[in-house]
């Protein structure tokens, strides 16, 4: 029997959060043309024991035996996607209404890349938040500059949800996310963006972005700074390596840490130089930031 075409993928990690899960899954429009795979990463016993009651037509669960993380969960998904389009949601968000409208009108669009907006709530309370503030002044950026806002769009706007993307793009240019503990989504993003020939940019709502106390994005330990050390020095490098003229501030304020380190932890001062290295970046360059953040700091206590 013949494969039925899927138009739409949805990818979605998950881990220890069951009915947020069912949540998002019950926003989703029922489709023919729809699939939804869900990659577990490593959730406890119970809750697996509960995700084997989710049921949905075009639902493929993966479980994966140990936890490696959101960007790992997804690799794991990405070879087995049939859809046209590829779209990537957190199990704690839902979609709006307006979404399937959306899906008919832009599946046979030429763009590689569909953008749209988002609102953002509590999880429980579903009180206004401000999680997607810096999109909105992305879109509204777009709107009125669009050469500008273009290039925004494409290199800054590096969360994987609220773009919509051609599985055509993704497999040709073998695009993955890292498998960093944060912000493994910003290469995914700033290389899709960078490969697509033509982008467009929605402004209605059509999904929404949760708050959560225990959300994975929330707090940040020792190695979780060092892999975002990691992932900014690679963005800054393919900005660099591209002629791309678009400042970093995040990438700023790594260098301005990394500098203090130098006489405050110089242990890991030399780890973090490493990794800058690592990422591509010369000595010459890393030497120059430091003596530019040195310099700036005279007179202050940095």
């Amino acid at each position: 029997m013949k494969d039925k075409m899927m138009n739409f993928t949805i990818i979605i990690p998950h881990k220890n959060i069951p009915l947020l899960l069912e949540r998002l899954i019950k926003s989703i429009p029922m489709r023919d043309d729809l699939e939804i795979i869900v990659v577990d990463d490593h959730s406890d016993s119970k809750v697996v024991e509960k995700l084997g009651r989710i049921e949905r037509k075009n639902l493929t669960k993966i479980l994966n035996k140990e936890g490696h993380g959101a960007g790992y969960a997804r690799n794991c998904a990405l070879p087995l996607t049939k859809g046209k389009w590829v779209l990537f949601a957190d199990s704690d968000d839902f979609f709006n209404d307006g979404f399937n409208d959306f899906l008919n009108e832009y599946l046979d669009s030429d763009a590689d890349i569909i953008y749209f907006n988002a609102n953002s709530v509590d999880s429980e309370t579903f009180e206004p938040s401000n999680r997607v503030n810096h999109l909105h002044e992305f879109i509204e950026e777009y709107h009125k500059d669009k050469g500008h806002g273009e290039l925004i769009m494409r290199y800054l706007f590096t969360e994987p949800w609220c773009k919509m993307v051609k599985r055509e793009l993704i497999e040709s240019h073998h695009i993955k996310f890292e498998e960093t503990s944060i912000r493994n989504d910003v290469r995914y993003s700033y290389l899709v963006g960078h490969y697509a020939k033509g982008i467009v940019v929605d402004n209605r709502q059509l999904y929404c972005v949760t708050t959560r106390k225990n959300s994975v994005s929330r707090g940040m330990g020792r190695q979780a700074a060092l892999d975002e050390l990691k992932v900014f020095a690679g963005w800054k490098k393919f900005f660099m390596d591209h002629k791309i003229l678009l400042e970093l501030p995040k990438f700023d304020l790594c260098l301005y840490n990394f500098t203090r380190h130098l006489w405050k932890d110089n242990s890991l001062f030399r780890i973090e130089y490493c990794v800058l290295r690592k990422a591509g970046l010369s000595h010459g360059y890393i030497i120059w930031q430091i003596l530019k953040y040195v310099k700036k700091s005279i007179g202050y206590k940095l």
